[in-house]
C-alpha cells in the first residue's frame, strides 16, 4: 500500500514446535493408557500390545525430536533479537546447540547456564537422543547386548524432553528476566496454540 508504514512481522517456530512435541507427548499417554488397560492374556491381546507400543514409539519420537526443534529454535530466536541477523549469522549460527545456550546467554547476560545443574544436564541428553534419531546409522547388535534405548523412544523419554524445554527456559527467564514463559503455558490450554 504507497503511504502506509511497512511493519515487520517476526515469524519464529519454537511455540509451534512445542505445540507439536506437547500434543505427540499427549497422544503418547493417551496410548500408554489404551495398552495398559488391556492385559496380554491371549495371542490378539499381544497383537495389540505390539501394535499400540509401536503408536507409543512413534509418537514419543516426535515430541522428543521436537522438543529439541523447540529449545534450537529457541536460542536462534533470542540471539538474532538480541543481537542480528547478520551477526548471529556470520558468528553464531553455525555453533552446535548446546553451545549456543552457553555462549548466547554468555554474550547476552554475562552469566552461563549451570553446566553442574540438572537442566544442563538434561539438555545433553536430549540433544544426544536427538542426533541418534535424526542422524541415524544402521548398525549390527548381538540380541544379548541390546538395551531398551538402543531401539526405542520411551514415554519416559518424551515426557523427559517436554521437561527439559520447561527447565532450559525457566532457568533462562532466572538469568534474563525479559524472557517470558507463558506461550508455554498457552500452547498446553490452547489446542489451536
Amino acid at each position: 500500500m504507497i503511504g502506509q508504514p511497512d511493519h515487520e512481522i517476526t515469524f519464529a517456530n519454537h511455540e509451534t514446535f512445542f505445540a507439536i512435541a506437547y500434543h505427540h507427548h499427549e497422544f503418547v499417554k493417551h496410548l500408554v493408557k489404551e495398552r495398559d488397560a488391556r492385559p496380554a492374556k491371549y495371542d490378539r491381546d499381544v497383537d495389540f500390545h505390539c501394535v499400540k507400543n509401536a503408536e507409543i514409539q512413534r509418537a514419543a519420537m516426535v515430541s522428543l525430536i521436537f522438543s529439541a526443534l523447540t529449545l534450537e529454535a529457541f536460542v536462534n530466536n533470542y540471539a538474532i533479537e538480541r543481537f542480528s541477523r547478520s551477526y548471529f549469522d556470520n558468528h553464531l549460527d553455525k555453533l552446535p546447540t548446546i553451545s549456543k545456550w552457553i555462549v548466547i546467554l554468555k554474550l547476552v547476560t554475562g552469566k552461563e547456564l549451570n553446566s553442574g545443574a540438572q537442566p544442563y544436564g538434561c539438555l545433553k541428553r536430549l540433544f544426544k537422543r536427538r542426533d541418534r534419531l535424526v542422524h541415524y546409522k544402521t548398525r549390527k547388535k548381538k540380541l544379548s547386548e541390546m538395551y531398551e534405548e538402543d531401539i526405542w523412544v520411551t514415554e519416559e523419554q518424551s515426557a523427559e524432553a517436554l521437561a527439559t524445554v520447561e527447565a532450559i527456559l525457566k532457568e533462562l527467564s532466572s538469568i534474563d528476566r525479559s524472557v517470558s514463559m507463558e506461550w508455554l503455558e498457552e500452547v498446553k490450554t490452547n489446542p489451536y496454540a
